[in-house]
């Protein structure tokens, strides 16, 4: 449902009906312009996407000190987004104003508030499987969602698995092609099990990597031992020495709410988080002849499954526009309720500056 705001006062109505509903964990992201798509920085040229390993070696070593209190790969993929090197995080907050005042700061068109949650439209989940042609994973899913012992669509900066993810982000393009080549043929493999045994490859996965008799996946066993695995296991050692040479390949494939620590003034008053945009696979799969258009449209189709949709249409998000002509007046309110640039951006001193001149100028 498209809700249409004016004031700060209307739009915490609006909020307060929302979050009236307990079932779920809400985040919120505000864009100051009306955008075509929510897609995360990185997706925005299919050059920046081609460098995502060369971009974040390359920030590491301009400055190694930025970095010395991170502990993950992560960490460190969630500070370059702070400091807007392009990514494949969506900025999101847990407290709404925060994001309103993202959607009125700048742009020339209508402001834009979108809602995410932390647990999976199973329908847009469908979608984004069956458009790749895995429709029967789905079931893997189905089972998992909602459990708090393993959620796939909520982590935590430390987690094994946003580890992996954020490591596989600094493998090489011909690593990456190597290494979604073999995890296309799991997903490929897992959908016409499904189908043919009417068994999930994932009730068996705790006990899967240690039985040697399994002849279940065989092949995916020994794939692990290649070298495209094998570098990107050494990466995530790095910073975990503990960890496994095993991944769940249908953790892969999702997006994921990630909570990290705050490690700045900036981030602790945004209140922020991020969502994690999965690798698509074709992209990187030089066997593959994919138009961009095509990776970005699936990239969208994954955030989408952690967007919040309207229960009486299924087809239209939950989204709070703020026509142009109400972002100034909505910014002087929040601006009175202590959430400004200064308040946004503590440690940007030239900006706070540039307020104390505007105010006596009476800009």
């Amino acid at each position: 449902m498209i809700h249409e705001i004016k004031t700060v006062s209307n739009y915490i109505e609006e909020i307060e009906k929302l979050i009236s509903n307990k079932e779920h964990n809400y985040y919120f992201r505000g864009q100051d312009d009306a955008f075509s798509n929510t897609l995360p920085a990185i997706f925005r040229s299919r050059k920046l996407l081609d460098n995502e390993d060369n971009m974040f070696n390359d920030f590491l070593m301009t400055d190694p000190q930025l970095f010395e209190k991170c502990r993950t790969n992560f960490e460190r993929m969630a500070l370059m987004e702070h400091y807007h090197l392009p990514t494949r995080l969506l900025d999101v907050s847990t407290n709404p104003l925060i994001a309103l005042f993202f959607a009125v700061k700048g742009g020339q068109g209508n402001g834009e508030v979108y809602v995410y949650k932390d647990q999976p439209n199973r329908d847009k989940l469908a979608k984004m499987l069956s458009h790749q042609g895995w429709p029967n994973l789905i079931a893997e899913y189905n089972n998992k969602i909602g459990l708090t012992y393993h959620n796939y669509f909520k982590k935590n900066a430390f987690s094994n698995e946003m580890q992996l993810e954020s490591s596989l982000a600094r493998q090489s393009m011909a690593d990456k092609s190597s290494f979604f080549q073999t995890i296309s043929r799991f997903y490929k493999l897992d959908n016409d099990y499904i189908a043919s045994h009417h068994k999930l490859w994932s009730n068996s996965y705790f006990s899967y990597f240690d039985d040697d008799e399994s002849s279940h996946f065989v092949d995916f066993k020994r794939d692990l031992e290649t070298v495209p695995f094998l570098r990107l296991f050494e990466e995530a050692k790095r910073d975990i020495p503990s960890f496994a040479n095993k991944l769940n390949p249908l953790e892969l494939i999702v997006p994921k709410i990630v909570t990290t620590k705050r490690m700045s003034r900036r981030m602790e008053n945004q209140q922020g988080l991020f969502l994690f945009v999965p690798f698509i696979g074709d992209e990187y799969d030089f066997s593959v002849d994919i138009d961009y258009s095509e990776v970005e449209h699936r990239a969208q189709l994954a955030i989408d499954v952690l967007s919040l949709y309207n229960p009486d249409n299924p087809n239209e998000k939950e989204k709070y526009i703020i026509p142009v002509q109400y972002k100034q007046s909505i910014l002087d309110e929040l601006a009175k309720l202590g959430i400004d640039y200064s308040f946004i951006y503590p440690e940007d001193h030239a900006k706070k500056a540039e307020m104390i001149k505007s105010k006596y100028l009476g800009l």
